[in-house]
């Protein structure tokens, strides 16, 4: 019988999927705030994936 037991190197992939998830909508909306809100959601879901490096957030004159 095989134990299942999770890597925790590995990242988990269901906040991955959250992540991308997040990420897609912060583009797609037209409302700024809205934008900035599910950006913070999706770092968060990307740190809780598996201790990826901390982000450092960019200057709002960066805007593309």
């Amino acid at each position: 019988m095989r134990a299942t037991s999770v890597n925790p190197a590995e990242p988990s992939f269901f906040y991955l999927v959250m992540a991308k998830s997040c990420f897609r909508r912060a583009v797609s909306t037209p409302h700024p705030k809205a934008g900035g809100a599910l950006r913070e959601l999706g770092r968060n879901y990307l740190a809780k994936a598996g201790g990826l490096a901390p982000h450092q957030p960019r200057s709002s004159a960066t805007r593309h």
